[in-house]
């Protein structure tokens, strides 16, 4: 498979076995993760191969619950398997924004190490509040060009969802729908929320919180 761009690149599409090692701590009572893929352990997806260093890969998610995202997960794929590791520049969360566009960074990780073979998860620090039916922005990018036979980032392989997936390629240094350029699945980026977490009323205040209240109307 292949896929092309405005630049007139063709992006490599590999196909691999997915067969994940249990390195996530095991899901708890409230906690429910983001996703728009449907890639399972021991079922299908595609590494795509075709990026190059600078250029990122995007995922919109809606949040089921009020909560804090505590997390990101990026799972990162190679044919056949190798176990290494690879450095990427920058993991982020942002604002949905218009999409494909992000909106404004709420968190940037700076050098995030992936392990391949596996879904890698990064904590953030603090915790990033979000509300019911929210959407957020998790991009991944690259330090390096992957090989052709990967590690990269990987996506399903049941269609590509619209409004979904983004790429910022480089050239034209911008934003483009990943399933405009041709991407047939959906990424396999994702976030976790502890639906648990105390949440914040639109006035900054904390559930419960009444001493903050006032007896006067302003």
């Amino acid at each position: 498979m292949a896929r092309s761009r405005p630049t007139l690149r063709v992006l490599a599409t590999i196909a691999a076995l997915v067969a994940l090692p249990a390195l996530l701590a095991a899901e708890t009572s409230g906690v429910v993760v983001l996703q728009n893929d449907s890639v399972v352990d021991f079922g299908t997806a595609n590494i795509q191969v075709g990026f190059v260093a600078g250029e990122r890969a995007a995922a919109w998610l809606t949040s089921s619950c009020a909560g804090d995202l505590i997390a990101l997960r990026v799972l990162w794929l190679s044919s056949p398997p190798t176990g290494g590791t690879t450095l990427g520049e920058y993991l982020r969360l942002s604002e949905a924004g218009v999409f494909p566009v992000p909106g404004p960074v709420l968190q940037e990780l700076a050098g995030p190490l992936l392990t391949e073979g596996a879904f890698n998860e990064f904590t953030l620090a603090p915790p990033v509040p979000v509300l019911a039916g929210e959407t957020v922005v998790v991009d991944f990018q690259f330090l390096t060009s992957p090989p052709l036979s990967g590690p990269s980032v990987v996506t399903d392989v049941d269609g590509c969802q619209a409004g979904r997936n983004g790429i910022y390629a480089t050239p034209p240094n911008q934003w483009f729908s990943a399933c405009v350029l041709g991407v047939s699945g959906d990424f396999a980026i994702r976030a976790v929320v502890d639906c648990g977490a105390s949440q914040l009323f639109a006035d900054g205040f904390e559930s419960g919180d009444t001493s903050a209240w006032s007896l006067t109307v302003p």
